[in-house]
């Protein structure tokens, strides 16, 4: 299957309107490249150059990637929509169209995607290699595919290790926005007893469903395509795990504030710094006292226990 590939290079501050507008035209996948992130990382001994372009370190700015059906007729829609959030932050962005065959994605995964350990006990495990785990590891196997959920980004790896810390075992969970069913699966090997995962894009919820399956979690994770906002009205849960962005956290707090027990933690992620202020006064207003920030450059994570 052939994808097309439209890269947005912007500023940080319009990175979650181009990616909202990628997911409303119904992207199979989203990817946010931080050259900020890249350059504090560089140095490091498994820092492999060529895993982005060669000018990429250089750059001030942040690219947006999406992908879709290479038949699927999006590009006006996408302009207009484009044109408008240039004109609402007053930013100019430089867009690109490639095309991408699915094999290609794949082997590309593997070539840069390698086994790594998040916070005390998490180690994330691509499908295709091997590891011996160590004496209290929990090990998390990923065939990302073309869903967003690896671990390597900063709001991924905030809600991983708000997972390790704060999961004592036995929890009712949501997770709204699964992209690869990365936090999910992490959740149930650390002891949740039921999880609700749902994400708006199909592709990842099938690869959400095939990474349950690979890591044999299909009894207690249960995936469904639809928007998490309208699906968690009347449920009840006492953790909700929302890797998505700082819109969307704000529309799901008033229904966390529903759907969560007394106690309960709402883990927000994929944040942008300068819309934070936003998020934590909705947190404050429906009650939630925030226990624990985690930052990154221009991102923010937050864990928020309802009082």
């Amino acid at each position: 299957m052939k994808w097309k590939e439209i890269s947005v290079l912007t500023e940080g501050i319009c990175v979650e309107a181009i990616a909202g507008i990628f997911h409303n035209l119904g992207s199979g996948g989203v990817v946010i490249e931080d050259p900020q992130g890249a350059r504090k990382y560089h140095n490091k001994d498994k820092w492999n150059p060529d895993s982005v372009s060669p000018d990429f370190l250089n750059h001030q700015f942040v690219v947006v990637k999406a992908y879709f059906h290479d038949e699927s007729g999006i590009i006006d829609e996408f302009k207009n929509s484009l044109e408008a959030v240039k004109d609402n932050f007053n930013i100019e962005c430089r867009v690109y169209f490639d095309e991408v065959k699915e094999q290609d994605w794949e082997e590309s995964w593997k070539k840069y995607y390698h086994t790594f350990k998040v916070g005390q006990r998490l180690v994330i495990k691509p499908s295709w290699e091997d590891y011996q785990a160590e004496e209290n590891e929990v090990i998390v196997e990923i065939d990302p595919g073309m869903a967003f959920g690896t671990g390597i980004h900063a709001s991924t790896r905030f809600c991983l290790t708000f997972v390790e810390k704060y999961i004592k075992g036995g929890e009712t969970i949501i997770d709204a926005g699964c992209g690869s069913g990365i936090l999910s699966i992490a959740a149930a090997k650390l002891g949740a007893a039921r999880i609700l995962s749902m994400d708006i894009d199909e592709v990842a919820v099938r690869i959400a469903r095939e990474n349950i399956l690979l890591n044999k979690l299909q009894d207690i994770i249960e995936v469904h395509e639809g928007d998490i906002v309208a699906v968690a009205a009347g449920m009840k849960a006492d953790v909700i795990l929302a890797n998505i962005t700082a819109e969307v956290v704000n529309l799901l707090i008033p229904e966390a504030a529903k759907v969560l027990s007394s106690g309960g933690w709402l883990f927000g992620s994929g944040i942008v710094d300068s819309r934070w202020p936003g998020v934590e006064k909705k947190l404050i207003e429906y009650g939630f006292v925030i226990e624990e920030m985690l930052t990154d450059i221009d991102w923010v994570g937050v864990a928020a226990r309802k009082a």
